[in-house]
């Protein structure tokens, strides 16, 4: 079975497996659960998009390297299980998802613009992050569309 997967590897990151059948899967970015999906889908012929993000000037040094640190290690994962992946820049994942909003919205708006079009695009998705939550899942929603923007490209 082909599965196509997206990471954002934010630091409330997710990530999220759109299979060609089946039940679509949005889990936490936790090293420990990413080790186990790995092992599990690398068994089935898959791609991963992978958010290629950089730290900002606003960053402090600690943020920084952590932020990097974990980024590493998804890459070292995805490597160490022989699982293909692309890096994308957000801008280029954002332009072909229709996710992109100009220069003076605000982070809020345009976190919330992403999860606007996830919905439409998967209505039968819960964007909580457990049934108890009452606000959405905005770094769900980038990992889906970053999960179909692998799909759309590589079918």
């Amino acid at each position: 079975m082909k599965r196509f997967i997206g990471i954002d590897p934010g630091a409330n990151g997710s990530i999220a497996m759109i299979p060609e059948e089946g039940e679509i899967e949005l889990c936490p970015l936790d090293k420990d659960l990413l080790r186990m999906r790995c092992n599990l889908w690398c068994m089935d012929e898959c791609f991963c998009i992978l958010e290629h993000v950089t730290s900002s000037p606003q960053m402090g040094v600690t943020s920084a390297f952590s932020f990097g640190e974990n980024f590493g290690f998804i890459q070292g994962m995805l490597e160490a299980f022989y699982m293909p992946y692309e890096l994308v820049k957000p801008q280029k994942w954002k332009k072909a998802m229709s996710c992109l909003l100009g220069r003076d919205a605000t982070p809020k708006q345009k976190k919330e613009r992403d999860l606007e079009v996830a919905k439409r695009l998967f209505p039968q998705v819960s964007f909580r992050r457990t049934p108890r939550c009452k606000t959405d899942w905005y770094d769900a929603a980038d990992a889906i569309l970053l999960a179909e923007y692998g799909r759309r490209l590589y079918k």
